[in-house]
């Protein structure tokens, strides 16, 4: 069992170098809520977790994607991510594999499942149609040759690995991606305003650092979730009466 760190970084060392501008506008359009990957439609069972009353203020909503980031799927995801973004710098097609096919395994629910390979097969197909980058038609081959659909979290490492960036920039921004796409959902089921979803967004900003810290150090064998109420969450959410979200 892996030993998180308990503050993040006062800077990150470690985690993200400089970044070049040219990366940053890139990966800015990339994790953007308007690049065209649908992650609006999905909250990660938040929504049930409001129906239950497990969430139902700021506080809460920042504890549930708080134990997301530090326990479910944006533990795995990291560790993957770095696992899958150190595969294509070291040209090993082998370990991409290995981490495609558990990205794709690694879902508590078949909504979870939905969310991550419909965001992942999206976001190759948008960059690869707009602005791909030199390496990535032979790594879509990679991750299509294994017979299942991308994981998100796959998806953009190899995208980000094939264009060069800082896999500790990338990261970031992906989980940053990740927890404010959760955050817009907490805001409008609770709901919440505005002003609070920028102070959710801003406590989970250190947690995320953190992750990604110590995802780019992990060992394989640090990988895996400890979040069975999340699980529970989206797994009810699949029956749920009313629904605004895929999952």
């Amino acid at each position: 069992m892996r030993t998180m760190t308990t503050e993040a970084p006062a800077a990150a060392p470690g985690t993200a170098g400089p970044v070049d501008p040219r990366h940053l506008t890139r990966l800015l359009a990339w994790m953007s809520p308007g690049f065209p990957i649908g992650g609006y439609t999905y909250s990660h069972g938040i929504e049930y977790a409001v129906e239950a009353g497990r969430v139902r203020d700021r506080e809460s909503l920042v504890s549930w994607i708080e134990a997301i980031l530090l326990h479910g799927a944006g533990w795995t995801d990291a560790v993957l991510f770095a696992a899958a973004a150190r595969a294509v710098r070291r040209d090993d097609e082998a370990a991409l594999r290995w981490a495609a096919e558990r990205a794709d395994a690694m879902r508590g629910s078949s909504e979870l499942a939905l969310e991550s390979a419909a965001q992942g097969t999206a976001f190759l197909s948008t960059v690869g149609a707009t602005w791909p980058p030199v390496g990535l038609e032979r790594w879509a081959a990679v991750l299509a040759d294994t017979g299942r659909p991308p994981a998100h979290a796959v998806a953009v490492a190899v995208v980000t690995a094939c264009a060069g960036m800082d896999p500790g920039a990338a990261l970031c921004a992906f989980l940053h991606g990740f927890a404010a796409n959760l955050v817009s959902a907490g805001v409008r089921l609770v709901p919440l305003g505005q002003t609070d979803g920028q102070r959710a967004i801003a406590r989970l900003d250190p947690v995320l650092h953190r992750v990604a810290s110590d995802a780019l150090a992990a060992d394989p064998a640090d990988l895996g979730s400890r979040a069975p109420l999340v699980d529970w969450a989206a797994m009810s959410h699949e029956t749920q009466y009313t629904r605004l979200f895929r999952s």
